[in-house]
């Protein structure tokens, strides 16, 4: 049976080795890609791993691959409390629930579509950053770290800018260069020196003006913008818009599609095809597709 449509958002995980050495284990002569899809695929298809942080335990059920396509239930293990009828009084009986959200994970376009259920993680930022934190404690095995950004709509950060009265900050994180051919050439370049001179993970920069004076143009930062927006990053925009002062940041612009949520019974081969094209669509920014804009911008 099939549940209604879900609503999934879209992230891209990136891959950056911690240092220029070459460990022993990195002389597998396998790329950081393949041992990345490596573990994706285990957890896809072994019935169930787990994996503990602190005190808390998280589940993976492999439920469907095909191709480059990963689909796996990804559970939060609660103690919950029920009460139930005895013969002299109401008991009070623990139980483990295992409530889980879909992950889609496409290891062709590095993409994972996270299911939002508010009932397993009220913010889904916390799940993308569980599950960041599982990647990077694999792949730290083999000298890389793992990094989830948001993939961005395609319209709403410049119509941000295009409707702000006064713009007061603008801050940028930009992953290490990782995917070649993507985002702008000298953006990527400049990253790249500056990796090659502080082996840095990510890059921070920011734009200020206490007035409400900053200029955002597209002549000017769209390098670093697109980069962000495309490749992987995180952006932080502060403005007035109609009197009133707003934040927003990719969190808030996450491209969203829905995707009809299965119980037991497996993906057909027509709908996998349908998922297929929403990351295709989904990979790049001047065709990615987001359910959301037909809301206010």
């Amino acid at each position: 049976m099939i549940d209604k449509r879900s609503p999934f958002f879209a992230y891209r995980y990136l891959v950056t080795p911690t240092s220029e050495q070459i460990s022993i284990i990195q002389q597998l002569n396998k790329s950081k890609e393949e041992l990345m899809t490596d573990i994706i695929k285990d957890l896809a298809i072994n019935v169930k791993s787990e994996w503990t942080k602190g005190s808390k335990r998280f589940l993976f059920y492999g439920f469907q691959h095909k191709d480059d396509i990963y689909i796996i239930k990804f559970a939060r293990e609660t103690n919950e409390n029920i009460y139930i009828e005895g013969d002299e009084d109401i008991e009070i009986r623990g139980i483990k629930e295992a409530k889980y959200v879909y992950l889609i994970i496409d290891t062709k376009h590095q993409i994972i579509l996270i299911e939002r259920n508010v009932s397993v993680f009220q913010q889904i930022e916390s799940s993308v950053n569980i599950l960041a934190d599982f990647f990077r404690n694999q792949m730290r095995n083999f000298d890389y770290v793992v990094n989830i950004y948001p993939l961005v709509s395609k319209k709403k950060f410049w119509n941000y800018v295009d409707s702000a009265e006064e713009i007061y900050e603008l801050s940028l994180e930009m992953n290490a260069p990782n995917m070649a051919l993507f985002g702008n050439s000298d953006t990527r370049d400049v990253l790249q020196q500056i990796k090659e001179t502080t082996n840095n993970e990510v890059f921070d920069i920011s734009f200020k003006n206490k007035e409400g004076r900053l200029k955002v143009l597209r002549e000017a930062l769209g390098g670093y913008i697109d980069y962000v927006r495309e490749v992987g990053g995180k952006y932080l925009l502060k403005f007035k818009r109609n009197g009133i002062r707003e934040t927003k940041t990719s969190e808030t612009d996450t491209a969203k599609t829905y995707i009809e949520r299965k119980k037991t019974e497996k993906y057909s081969d027509e709908e996998l095809q349908n998922i297929s094209d929403k990351l295709n669509s989904i990979h790049t920014l001047e065709s990615r597709e987001d359910e959301n804009e037909d809301e206010a911008n």
